[in-house]
Order: C-alpha cells, then structure tokens, then sequence
C-alpha cells in the first residue's frame, strides 16, 4: 500500500527580539515646562482636616444651645432667666453639679473626644512638676496625664463633694502609677488653700463654674511659690473671636448654667486685663482653638520683689 502524502506545514521562523536602549534620564518625570506649581496633598489634607474639625466644634455648639434651650417653657428653667447673669454671682450652681456628677463624664466624653479635649489636656498637664495643686478637679478627668515622676505631691481639691467622689473612685486604677507621689483629696475652694505652698497649680474648664473667676485666679498664683519656675497651668473656655457666636452663647447662658453649671460666655482672656490680675500673675503662654472659645493658658505669678 502507498504512503499518504503529509500535508506540508508552514512554519515561520522566530525572529530574535530587538530592543531599543531607553537613554539614562527616560525613567524620571518629564519636567514641568507650564510654569505651573503643582499642587502639594499635604496643606489640602492638613487643611481640610482642620476645616471639618472647626464646622463640627461650631455645630456642636450651636446643637447644644438649642438643645439647652429646648426645655425653656420648664418652670424651673425660668428660675434663672430673672436674676443677674453677668457674673454668676447670684447662683449656686451646687445643686446642679451635685446631680450630675455620676453621669458627667459620660454626657462629655464624646463631645471632648471630636474637639480634641484630650490632646489638649495631655500637653497641659503633662508639665505640672513638684507640689501640685489641682482645683475644680471634678470628675478626676486629667488623672491619665499627669507623670507623676516628675511631682513630689498632688492634692485635688473641689469644692462639690459629689464630684470629689466620683474622682476618688476613678483613681483606684492610678494607685500604683502615683505609688511614689504624695496624694491627698480635699473637698474646698481654691481661696481656702495656702499660700506660697505649691511649684504647679492647675484648672481645667473651672473658671466658667465659679462665682468670681478674677477672684480665683488670684487665689491660684496666691497658693504658687514664689519662684521663677512656678506655673499655673489652664484650660478653659469662653467667649469666641466672633460676635455671632457670642451672640449664640449670650442667648443660651441661662438655660446652659442651669444644666451644666457653667457660663460659657465669660470673657476669660479679659480676666487677665484686670488690674489686681495683672498684679499677680502674668501670661508665659496662650493657644486658643474652636474659633477662640478654648484657651489653652500658662501663667506664672508675679514675685512679690520683682520690679514692675
């Protein structure tokens, strides 16, 4: 039998690969010939970052103006609108941290944690050194921010006993960090405690809550060492940089003292203006966030020998 006759098959023939040699600069960016900067991400971020965080502060405290204001048909929320609101004086606001204080922290925790309340705090308190004296200490919110191997003594002190003790019970856990301070808790007023006895004195949002806050800073460069090295450390808040949101604040005071027990439109910048102010201590220091309703102050005492 014959053989069949294959079918023959084309085959091309690989050719070897070219390449073409790319010149030493061809990998970089071509550059810009437009004469245009391009723009950098960092600012944009930084800068939006900072935008949204000043919208959210200012919409919180508009939120919280009409939500104190909420329930001002209430009878005993008239009882304030009729008495003098300029400076506190005519109101006890006791009663109202009295209620208050075992659910304080949690009614601001949020709201510290979205105005960055914490970092604030952690830089401020972070420099209280040798006998420290802490007022208003409330609800013991500064305890995760002291470094105690840098204090000899800490003594707290609130003039509301119902916030003493929520402290008290919160500091169980900061025993053993503090094993080798001195700590001691006190119910009292800062014009009670005695002078000359501490190198840092330190208040955190105190100064809306009290009857005279001219009077109480007074009382803390009092109780401050007469030394170069003696600090007043202050966190507080006020009155805006902007009349419109004064306004917002001004209109609200009354329903937001009988809720929180605080006057958050004080002019606190202004306290240090004030003559027997200014013949105490004197400013080293001052940041304020939130369009200028946070302050972020450290002040010394004046030495009672140094020449004006």
């Amino acid at each position: 039998m014959a053989k069949k006759k294959s079918t023959p098959t084309f085959r091309p023939r690989a050719s070897p690969l070219k390449y073409t040699k790319l010149p030493p600069n061809a990998s970089q960016v071509p550059p810009n010939t437009s004469g245009k900067t391009p723009p950098r991400l960092a600012p944009i971020l930084i800068g939006g970052g900072l935008l949204y965080v000043t919208a959210t502060c200012v919409s919180m405290l508009v939120f919280k103006s009409k939500s104190d204001t909420a329930n001002q048909n209430d009878p005993e929320k008239q009882q304030l609108q009729n008495q003098e609101m300029a400076d506190g004086g005519n109101f006890d606001t006791s009663p109202v941290w009295e209620k208050i204080a075992k659910s304080y922290d949690k009614e601001i925790d949020w709201d510290e944690f979205i105005m960055g309340i914490g970092v604030m705090r952690r830089f401020l308190i972070g420099q209280a050194k040798g006998d420290v004296l802490e007022v208003s200490t409330g609800t013991g919110r500064n305890f995760d921010y002291y470094k105690p191997d840098q204090m000899d003594s800490v003594k707290y002190t609130d003039r509301n006993q119902g916030m003493l003790t929520e402290a008290e019970s919160k500091f169980d856990k900061f025993k053993e960090q503090f094993r080798k301070t001195f700590v001691e808790f006190k119910q009292g007023n800062v014009n009670e405690q005695p002078a000359g006895r501490f190198n840092t004195v330190v208040d955190t949002f105190g100064l809306c809550s009290c009857g005279d806050p001219e009077d109480a800073l007074i009382s803390m460069a009092d109780a401050c060492k007469q030394s170069e090295d003696s600090r007043i450390l202050l966190l507080e808040h006020g009155r805006s940089h902007y009349d419109w949101l004064n306004r917002i604040l001004d209109s609200n005071v009354d329903k937001h003292v009988m809720k929180w027990g605080c006057w958050w439109n004080r002019d606190l910048m202004g306290l240090f203006e004030k003559e027997k102010v200014k013949e105490k201590l004197e400013i080293v220091k001052v940041h304020r966030f939130h369009l200028g309703t946070t302050c972020y102050i450290i002040a010394k005492p004046r030495l009672q020998n140094k020449e004006e």
